[in-house]
């Protein structure tokens, strides 16, 4: 899929206020934040622009995303956790995947890979992503990632549904959910009952803008989730709160009225385009009315 994001369009992408944080893990006058979830899963705000989370087995940690890449999320995570971290995208989006050039290596769907490949190299400017995320914020020269002799391009590494990553006493399971973008994934904790949501499940959910699927694709994902709902309790999602799993049945009956046409939907304007937004209960999905279904 060709790569028609751009980090100044996509920045745009929410306007989500800073979480309230009940447990922090500050390192002092941190970038970031981060919250105890649940045990040895940690959520961590880059300054209010997104979630990643830090999930710790017995040999492994995961990150489940690395956010816009503006600070230093790399040595960040060294101060929660000692062990060994594997780093896996949920979509290529730049305040999901924008910290790659932080890592070796990250784990990422084919599909969404010619989306990240920018981000795998030092950035040639900084700022601009982050300011507009996270209302003017400015990265104190502290906490700038600054590894930047003989750097190397990360490497991606491809995943596909149903793969399991094995953490030592914990695994997660990749779950494809197309639709947001192409290679959206969450990730499925099946013995802690959590699901990583990436961006298939916040509040709102943007599929109005460039390069998302057909509406009728990521209604399949939905009820793909909702078909294994008796798998997982919770929704930890890449914006906002964790939610309980009745929020998607809320999303396909959302998507449902879109589609029948009995929606009483509204104009959508953001800095990423225009469309139409339905809302029912909990959810809102912003969507194209003219990319509802699949083009034969």
């Amino acid at each position: 899929m060709k790569r028609i994001f751009s980090i100044s369009f996509l920045a745009w992408l929410y306007f989500i206020p800073v979480f309230s944080q009940a447990v922090r893990h500050d390192a002092p006058a941190s970038w970031f934040t981060s919250t105890n979830m649940t045990k040895n899963v940690m959520r961590i705000s880059d300054h209010g622009a997104d979630n990643m989370y830090l999930i710790m087995g017995t040999q492994k940690a995961m990150l489940i995303d690395n956010g816009l890449g503006s600070a230093n999320i790399r040595d960040y995570i060294k101060t929660l956790t000692k062990l060994p971290v594997i780093v896996v995208i949920t979509h290529g989006h730049p305040d999901h995947a924008g910290g790659n050039y932080q890592f070796k290596e990250v784990y990422i769907h084919p599909d969404d890979m010619a989306m990240a490949t920018g981000y795998n190299n030092l950035p040639k400017k900084t700022g601009s992503a982050t300011g507009m995320m996270t209302g003017g914020a400015k990265v104190a020269d502290s906490e700038l990632f600054k590894d930047t002799l003989n750097h190397q391009p990360t490497r991606m590494i491809p995943v596909s549904d149903g793969q399991v990553l094995d953490l030592g006493g914990r695994s997660l399971e990749v779950i494809f959910t197309p639709g947001h973008t192409a290679g959206e994934i969450c990730l499925l904790d099946k013995e802690n009952r959590i699901l990583f949501t990436g961006d298939n499940d916040n509040s709102l959910v943007w599929l109005h803008i460039s390069g998302t699927l057909p509406l009728a694709i990521y209604l399949q994902s939905l009820e793909k989730l909702n078909g294994r709902a008796d798998e997982f309790d919770n929704l930890y999602p890449g914006h906002g709160d964790a939610v309980d799993k009745d929020f998607i049945a809320e999303q396909i009956t959302c998507v449902q009225s879109i589609l029948d046409g009995t929606c009483v939907s509204k104009d959508y304007d953001s800095f990423a385009g225009k469309g139409k937004i339905c809302m029912f209960k909990r959810a809102s999905v912003a969507y194209n009315p003219d990319n509802l279904y699949i083009k034969k």
